[in-house]
């Protein structure tokens, strides 16, 4: 029997449900040492000054662009193919919003963009490094040098990168850093800020310390909801609950799992869930995890790798770059495929989900029009498919994965017009 794999694939240490049955004997669940004891490895883990927990990702970097006291009004440039709220937070801490495109060869802002979008009231930079690769920080960084920027990275999707054998959030002022359940590191929610300077660390520090600590039960419902997940993309849950309906959705050029999404809105004021502390569940998690951290990303990268290799030469098909000097940690595998709806629909029939869809064009959304720029390369870009790659599978079933895509893609026959492409480096 057909046994089907899920793009999805959560990251869970072991002994998940011992450490957090352990936090609530000890009356640790919500408060507790292990949040300075977290705070503290990862910090040095990523050879960073402070690094601060915090509710999200998102809020992290909220507060690092209050402590940084940019003038509100100024600009914040970011780029164009992104998480909608990244962005919304900015205008959530009073800064102007600027999009600019990005390289769709690596998804990440184009250096020569954000040169041409700074002005006078040009005050920050986020380089994203988007589905796991890092940007072009040597030119992002000589830019800032040279129009006094602060740089904030966005890592969301990045920690164990590296630019030049140097950590990604350790380049700017400040970096975030996401902790939700399908990131590469898994607390079931929650993110970190990482800072520079001491006096800047300090004010978010302040900051996250006045806020309220979080009920039980919300953090119990996260805890539950991540479990939920992580038994719903196991390949023999898969098959029978959720297979069948993302393949209805291939059918019908639908996506099921869109409702599940997190609405586009505005964030002012900012939501209760957002203005209180990280746990300490959460953090216990987090810090047993960080030791499994490289071996998850070797797993990740090495399935990359083998599925580069046999789509490479492929006429029409871009697999994700990854530049000599850069790590890429394959958050999401992303490729430019030609007759891509085709391709999904062929793949489901097979038993391999993929999709056509993973972040925001934000120019193109109705709650940015105001800020809305021509991004053929965030555009192009956004056309990639998402092909699991992650750790959970086993060689096996990456075996599989990859000879579903090579012969869906040489049953789809070349486009019109191939693309130049060079195959990722291990």
């Amino acid at each position: 029997m057909l046994t089907a794999v899920s793009r999805y694939g959560a990251r869970v240490h072991p002994t998940t449900q011992q450490i957090v049955a352990a936090c609530r004997e000890r009356g640790e669940f919500i408060r507790g040492p292990q949040v300075a004891a977290f705070e503290q490895a990862f910090a040095a883990r990523l050879g960073a000054n402070h690094a601060i927990g915090a509710s999200y990702g998102r809020t992290a970097f909220y507060f690092i662009l209050e402590a940084l006291q940019l003038p509100r009004g100024s600009e914040i440039i970011l780029p164009a193919l992104t998480f909608w709220v990244v962005p919304e937070m900015a205008r959530a801490a009073g800064l102007r919003v600027r999009f600019v495109d990005v390289d769709p060869a690596t998804f990440c802002l184009d250096p020569a963009a954000l040169e041409r979008a700074i002005t006078e009231k040009t005050r920050a930079v986020v380089p994203t490094h988007l589905f796991g690769l890092p940007c072009d920080m040597d030119a992002i960084l000589d830019l800032a040098a040279r129009h006094h920027l602060a740089v904030i990275e966005d890592c969301a999707h990045a920690l164990g990168a590296t630019y030049r054998g140097r950590q990604v959030g350790t380049f700017g002022d400040g970096a975030l850093f996401s902790f939700q359940t399908l990131t590469p590191l898994n607390c079931y929610g929650g993110g970190m800020a990482v800072v520079r300077d001491a006096p800047v660390a300090a004010r978010v520090r302040a900051r996250i310390d006045s806020l309220p600590w979080p009920h039980e039960k919300r953090i119990a419902n996260r805890l539950l909801a991540g479990r939920l997940l992580r038994v719903f993309t196991r390949p023999r849950v898969f098959t029978f609950v959720g297979f069948p309906l993302y393949w209805i959705g291939s059918v019908l050029g639908a996506q099921p799992d869109a409702c599940l999404r997190e609405k586009v809105r505005p964030l002012r004021p900012l939501p209760d869930d957002y203005l209180e502390r990280f746990s300490n569940v959460q953090a216990a998690l987090g810090l047993a995890s960080l030791d499994l951290l490289d071996g998850w990303t070797a797993a990740t990268r090495s399935h990359a790798h083998a599925l580069s290799v046999a789509l490479g030469g492929i006429p029409g098909v871009q697999v994700p770059a990854e530049p000599a000097e850069r790590t890429h940690v394959y958050y999401q595998y992303c490729v430019e495929v030609p007759k891509r709806a085709q391709l999904v629909r062929s793949c489901m029939r097979r038993g391999v989900d993929v999709e056509m869809r993973h972040v925001d064009v934000c120019p193109q959304l109705d709650l940015f029009a105001a800020e809305r720029i021509p991004a053929p390369g965030a555009e192009r870009a956004a056309r990639a498919v998402q092909v699991p790659v992650h750790a959970s599978l086993t060689d096996r079933q990456m075996r599989r994965v990859t000879g579903v895509v090579r012969k869906a893609l040489e049953a789809a026959g070349p486009p019109g017009r191939p693309h130049v492409t060079e195959a990722a480096q291990p």
